[in-house]
């Protein structure tokens, strides 16, 4: 990696890729992610809080665009990212979304215990599984 002229040594990124497990703690310790879908156009990213059971993703959705999209091509991406002091990572997370449509898998997956951030009536429930897992973390050796 060159350095740019604008950075000190010690303040050159180093970067980790992260293991499958660390990606899920990663995801496990989170509430807000952003959800990445194709629309007629190309791509639109929502954000939206979620919950992770058993290594899949589940999020609470009013009708509307993002659950036409969802029905339509369900091939997504799924990130977070984050930063503690001068490190800084991020997980992406690909797969498989569906509506999910009986009572027995919504309950099993703690997705109701979910509370939505907006005001809006979100009486639809979603599941990611996924098929690809990657993150990684900058850091940088200054102090």
């Amino acid at each position: 990696m060159t350095n740019p002229l604008w950075l000190h040594p010690e303040e050159i990124p180093h970067v980790d890729v992260l293991g499958d497990d660390e990606c899920w703690a990663l995801l496990e310790a989170e509430a807000i992610g952003r959800l990445a879908v194709r629309t007629g156009d190309g791509v639109d990213i929502f954000p939206v809080n979620f919950q992770v059971t058993d290594r899949t993703i589940f999020l609470r959705s009013a009708p509307g665009s993002k659950l036409r999209d969802i029905t339509r091509s369900s091939q997504v991406a799924f990130e977070i990212d984050a930063h503690h002091r001068k490190s800084y990572w991020s997980v992406v997370l690909h797969g498989t979304a569906e509506r999910m449509a009986f009572d027995a898998d919504i309950e099993a997956s703690a997705v109701l215990e979910l509370e939505t951030l907006t005001s809006s009536a979100k009486s639809n429930y979603i599941r990611i599984t996924p098929t690809a897992i990657s993150g990684r973390r900058f850091s940088t050796r200054g102090t």
